[in-house]
């Protein structure tokens, strides 16, 4: 005889059930191991954008912020080769249209002259002032979009910065990527103490308890996207910032360990973690493998996730890799993978290699270096010095016998030029490197190099 189960149980197991089969062995660590995040946007290519804030950003390494570029006054042409420069130092260059102009009202073969080829415009302007780069997100003038003009919008990026109030976006909200909120900076609204105050918001640091039900509820580290214009002591410019008030901002953020990464660096991070995390395994004779879909073929060429994978089953020995390349552990357990490689497999570690699968200790501290930017976890003692890597992806080479070629590629995967040895020549700017060594009869190492 059987008993009946009561509904409340059954529907508890299908909950259950259901939560199990949505949650794959991966998990992306929140925000790249940092206590939240935030982007700093500059509209319009204006040349005190490059005057005034160019030295504050040498000044701050750790700081890449995105600048969406126009045409309008002539702005790209006529500042190219700062703004190649400022690609060339690891920030974002966007797309904010050709002119400038109000977009919710001009035809479809208008927009995609307006942002479709003036995507292209950008990518090869840049080229002929010294800096290839890929432009793969958009800001919309005077954030004005609808459906027609998102579509477009799609056809060559894969997100659109808007705007809102608040500007922030909490890690378990999945964005909409064409409508992402922006915190807008003007002299007469955001002032300077309230920048600095939303920048401790996005880092959880304070008391939210007695927040107005209204607003956007605080749960933890969050994204924040501050919008900004001119850099400049221009008491007359109402959407222009003090100089010395950006810098105080920007320092603000990192001392509240905020991941300072540019536009599309964060964006692409939050949207492949509700992919990945989602993504289950399917057994091997070995381990296992796991695959997911790219949910926008206009993502960044490399998309660098730190996540925990649950290896239970495969053994402590386990060994992760992605295209036949082993990945090694970071310090704290975590791996760094490559989310638009769209796969990864873990197995048992093969004779003579040392696995290092072991279990993430969920409470130990997350390294607080930047994922996304670096690739790998930064190693205190190797900044500054270009003879020290700050990660290495490993994989097996040939006892004494030396490497042939060692090509420097940058963190988006563009060949960049040969190096001796894993050392960055100097002709290239301070920034975290990609150096790959190969010869002939050798399995090719892969280690990232902070110049």
């Amino acid at each position: 005889m059987h008993k009946k189960i009561p509904f409340f149980a059954v529907f508890a197991l299908t909950f259950v059930c259901t939560l199990a089969a949505w949650a794959g062995p991966i998990t992306t660590v929140p925000w790249n191991g940092y206590v939240g995040a935030v982007s700093f946007t500059f509209d319009d290519a204006l040349k005190n954008q490059i005057d005034n804030l160019k030295p504050i950003l040498e000044g701050l390494p750790d700081v890449k912020v995105t600048f969406f570029v126009t045409n309008m006054s002539n702005g790209l042409q006529g500042n190219a080769a700062g703004f190649a420069a400022l690609a060339n130092a690891g920030h974002e260059i966007g797309n904010h249209t050709q002119s400038h102009g109000h977009m919710t009202g001009q035809s479809e073969s208008e927009l995609n002259a307006e942002i479709v080829d003036f995507a292209g415009t950008i990518e090869k302007t840049l080229e002929s002032a010294g800096a290839k780069v890929k432009v793969v997100s958009f800001a919309a003038p005077f954030c004005e979009t609808n459906e027609s003009v998102q579509k477009v919008i799609a056809k060559r990026h894969f997100n659109n910065r808007n705007c809102g109030w608040h500007g922030r976006n909490m890690w378990e909200t999945e964005p909409e990527m064409f409508n992402i909120q922006a915190k807008i900076w003007t002299r007469s609204g955001a002032t300077a103490a309230e920048m600095l105050s939303a920048m401790d918001t996005a880092a959880f640091i304070g008391d939210f308890s007695g927040a107005n039900p209204w607003d956007v509820q605080v749960t933890g580290g969050s994204w924040l996207v501050v919008l900004n214009h001119g850099v400049t002591d221009d008491a007359g410019d109402d959407y222009s910032i003090n100089p010395s008030d950006i810098e105080k901002i920007m320092k603000r953020a990192v001392e509240d360990k905020l991941w300072t990464a540019s536009f599309g660096t964060v964006a692409a991070y939050y949207r492949a973690h509700f992919v990945i995390d989602a993504a289950e395994s399917v057994a091997s004779e070995d381990g296992f493998t796991v695959s997911w879909k790219i949910p926008d073929e206009h993502m960044p060429e490399k998309v660098p996730l730190r996540v925990k994978i649950d290896t239970e089953g495969v053994g402590d020995d386990a060994v992760v890799e992605q295209g036949g390349v082993v990945i090694a552990p970071e310090s704290d357990g975590t791996f760094v993978v490559d989310f638009m490689a769209a796969s990864l497999k873990v197995r048992r570690a093969r004779a003579g290699e040392v696995g290092g699968g072991d279990k993430p200790d969920s409470t130990a501290a997350p390294d607080s270096s930047s994922a996304a930017d670096s690739t790998v976890a930064k190693d205190s003692s190797a900044v500054g010095d270009s003879s020290k890597t700050v990660g290495i992806v490993r994989t097996p080479s040939v006892p004494g016998v030396s490497f042939a070629n060692y090509a420097v590629f940058d963190l988006n995967g563009n060949f960049l030029g040969s190096a001796n040895g894993f050392v960055v020549p100097d002709r290239m700017p301070r920034g975290v490197y990609v150096v790959r060594a190969s010869g002939p009869g050798l399995v090719p190492v892969t280690k990232v190099v902070r110049k």
